[in-house]
């Protein structure tokens, strides 16, 4: 990726994708795709912890055999892959704790490079997207885009859970819809559709699409269409976001709205969710007083017994497992298991209770509120695309509403 090493500054950075973008639009629109799309991959980074000192983006790329080469700023890197020889992209701190990753490298091979590297960095962590996070976006993309303009949505439910298959727990994203020669057929509950029908319509009929067939629940992927040009921008329900206009100026807007309104939800989800002992002075003398709310996630069509079964064990009996557990689950009696685990991004303690009806964790201060997250966007995608979810009585939809006020769109940001 030649060009890559010769820029030196935001500016020729921004120039280049932005100039790289509009051809990849053209050859879109005449349906001669000759190079990869603009992708970005939001990330969450180590917060701040008390005592000790967090590590440096460079420290942790670093790792990873990942040299960071600063450009101007400070907080703009280019992504030198020493084991690859060659630039992978562009990586971008938005914040200390939110990060983007800018590559034009084909997806196959992109996918592959950040699912690896959040696997094996724990100071790292995908953004996860869930679906009830994705219909409060939806709102979104109906108030900033004509109602005439296109809309993309993708649906994506698939209980891996419901039998005991060796690969149930990869980290390869398979969506259960693949066609295959295999004499060996796996039937188990999928389902993928794609919406594309002008706003208004979607706007007028997903509600009640919703109510006939839960699955719809499970939004997995959102397209904001372009302010300013043709096109638009494809949110993945892992932080994924392809760029299918013609501007990264414009992709790099959404980027950045969306994270605001993430980092907003993080904030308030720990501020709501962390359990710790506050000492408070009231007259005559010192109390303390137990904070925090559990997190619970109801599933209202109820588990099947082999499913439950098979998740716990996959959950916490493979190193590898999609919502990022290790911990040993306690049976309390039939359909019902207490762990004492940890979230490997961080290794911060988190406590569960699964039934076939609900899932309730206690999250001790401390434990990254990227964790909830990761949990309901995984439920709904693999166990209960209808599955609801609280934080202590509060919706945790209603959070998602309450940290989008106040956040505009900026498309000069």
């Amino acid at each position: 990726m030649g060009e890559i090493d010769t820029i030196t500054e935001r500016e020729e950075m921004v120039r280049f994708l932005d100039g790289y973008s509009g051809q990849r639009k053209d050859e879109l629109d005449e349906r001669k795709a000759k190079r990869p799309l603009v992708k970005s991959y939001l990330l969450e980074h180590t917060r701040d912890c008390e005592g000790s000192r967090k590590t440096s983006l460079p420290e942790v790329f670093a790792h990873r055999a990942l040299r960071l080469e600063s450009l101007e700023d400070g907080n703009l890197w280019r992504i030198y892959d020493e084991r690859q020889g060659d630039y992978f992209g562009f990586v971008e701190a938005f914040s200390d704790r939110y990060l983007a990753v800018y590559t034009i490298k084909e997806v196959e091979e992109s996918d592959r490079w950040v699912r690896a590297l959040v696997l094996q960095t724990p100071e790292l962590d995908h953004f996860w997207i869930s679906g009830l996070t994705f219909n409060q976006l939806w709102r979104t993309v109906v108030k900033l885009n004509h109602p005439s303009r296109y809309a993309r949505i993708v649906f994506l439910h698939n209980s891996i859970y419901e039998i005991d298959d060796a690969d149930t727990e990869t980290d390869e994203q398979t969506d259960g819809t693949e066609d295959t020669d295999s004499p060996v057929l796996v039937e188990r509950r999928a389902a993928k559709f794609s919406l594309v029908d002008r706003i208004s319509v979607v706007n007028e009929k997903l509600h009640r699409l919703q109510k006939i067939y839960s699955p719809l629940y499970a939004i997995s992927q959102l397209r904001f269409p372009s302010a300013t040009g043709r096109g638009g921008h494809d949110f993945y329900d892992n932080g994924k976001v392809t760029n299918r206009s013609d501007s990264f100026r414009d992709h790099r807007s959404h980027l950045l709205y969306v994270q605001r309104i993430y980092e907003r939800l993080t904030d308030a989800t720990e501020e709501r969710a962390w359990f710790s002992v506050r000492t408070e002075i009231q007259a005559p003398g010192e109390f303390q007083r137990l904070v925090g709310a559990p997190v619970v996630i109801q599933f209202p069509e109820g588990l099947g017994e082999s499913t439950f079964e098979q998740w716990v064990t996959s959950t916490f009996d493979r190193p590898s497992n999609r919502f990022r557990l290790w911990g040993n689950p306690v049976r309390m009696g039939p359909g019902k298991y207490h762990v004492y685990g940890v979230d490997r991004h961080l290794w911060q303690p988190i406590f569960l209770e699964i039934t076939r009806h609900h899932l309730v964790a206690i999250v001790p201060q401390g434990t990254c509120g990227n964790t909830i997250h990761r949990l309901v966007t995984n439920v709904q995608r693999f166990l209960d695309p209808a599955a609801k979810a609280f934080i202590g009585d509060k919706p945790y939809q209603d959070m998602v509403k309450e940290s989008m006020v106040g956040v505009s769109y900026d498309p000069g940001k």
